[in-house]
């Protein structure tokens, strides 16, 4: 395990997602017209009509296998988003629910907003982070 610590300090970013636009598209745009390198997305909520998650279905492999998930014109609640972003890039996941069940995974593109989104995001000031690759696979979160 390895942890990471920088004094607090930073800005709050609100963003509000209207009908049609794009969830994640839509959240790197933010990061990267308010010029945020390092923070973490604390928040997410709101609706979708369109959705793809993907999701590892095997853990003794790299890369693992992944399953991806597609809603098309289907009604979704985003029960949940949270991430982080190092060097720029974000790395979000999302629940998302609909009247029979609830589904988390990775958030990837195309993703639309149903009739709202609302996401918050909290820049590290103080912290720079990136994402090396590891003698096993995955890419790693380490000081930059």
């Amino acid at each position: 395990m390895k942890c990471y610590e920088a004094e607090a300090g930073g800005r709050v970013i609100v963003i509000r997602l209207n009908r049609g636009d794009l969830l994640r598209e839509s959240i790197e745009q933010a990061i990267a017209d308010h010029g945020i390198t390092d923070g973490c997305l604390i928040s997410g909520y709101g609706t979708l009509d369109n959705c793809t998650l993907h999701m590892i279905n095997t853990y003794d492999e790299f890369p693992a296998r992944e399953d991806f998930i597609h809603w098309k014109n289907h009604p979704l609640e985003l029960v949940s988003m949270t991430g982080v972003i190092a060097d720029g890039v974000p790395h979000i996941h999302a629940v998302v629910s609909d009247k029979g069940q609830a589904t988390g995974g990775h958030l990837e593109t195309g993703c639309t907003v149903a009739y709202l989104a609302e996401v918050v995001i909290y820049e590290h000031k103080n912290m720079r982070l990136t994402r090396n690759p590891t003698d096993w696979g995955p890419l790693a979160l380490d000081p930059k």
